[in-house]
């Protein structure tokens, strides 16, 4: 009986003003994985861009067969970029080599992008739900002002002051979302302007390379 008393007094304790914060918290942990996830696959595509150097300087320099060698050991996914270009300017693969390297350049322009959504609408979001648990938290302690029939302004106090715990930590979280999607905007607009030159260089070899 005496355990059933104490989970029903926790029970009572833990309301949605405590489930919202938990839940923003739990947000917060989520934005940080994602930006991490994100670093890591920013970081493996640029290292993949820097590998696919000597593939533009040896279809520069000597030949488009000798430039597929070198695309055949890129690291990473510029790797599917050049050979999907290389391939149907060799003519092992029917299509125009311009327009197969652009396909293959938005899927990884595409890939870049992939998740930053969800920083995004964490940082416009969580300001209202913080917002949100801190008018459950004002309502319940008026609640208990009007159960108890206890009043003045210490006793207001201290719930407002509990339930604006919800407002803080919203806009922190808020804050944390939008930092983050910013920071991992920059860096992959970076990266994909990166890619884009490496494209461009790429065709803009000798129409004679690719026809």
């Amino acid at each position: 009986m005496k355990s059933n008393s104490m989970l029903t007094d926790a029970l009572d304790h833990f309301g949605l003003e405590t489930a919202l914060v938990l839940f923003m918290l739990l947000t917060s942990v989520l934005l940080v994985g994602i930006a991490f996830e994100r670093a890591i696959t920013i970081g493996w595509i640029r290292i993949s861009v820097r590998s696919a150097r000597d593939t533009i300087t040896a279809a520069a320099a000597t030949s488009l067969i000798d430039a597929r060698v070198k695309a055949k050991s890129i690291k990473g996914p510029m790797k599917g970029v050049f050979v999907a270009g290389l391939d149907r300017a060799l003519g092992q693969i029917k299509g125009l080599p311009e327009r197969a390297m652009a396909r293959e350049r938005k899927q990884l322009a595409a890939r870049l992008k992939s998740r930053t959504w969800i920083l995004a609408t964490a940082g416009a979001l969580m300001p209202f739900v913080g917002l949100f648990g801190t008018v459950i938290g004002v309502m319940e302690a008026f609640f208990a002002i009007g159960e108890t029939g206890q009043g003045g302004f210490a006793v207001v106090s201290v719930g407002i002051s509990q339930a604006l715990i919800a407002t803080a930590v919203g806009i922190a979280v808020a804050l944390e979302g939008v930092f983050l999607f910013n920071l991992v905007q920059a860096f992959s607009s970076t990266l994909t302007r990166d890619i884009s030159h490496a494209v461009d260089e790429l065709g803009e070899l000798p129409c004679a390379y690719w026809w």
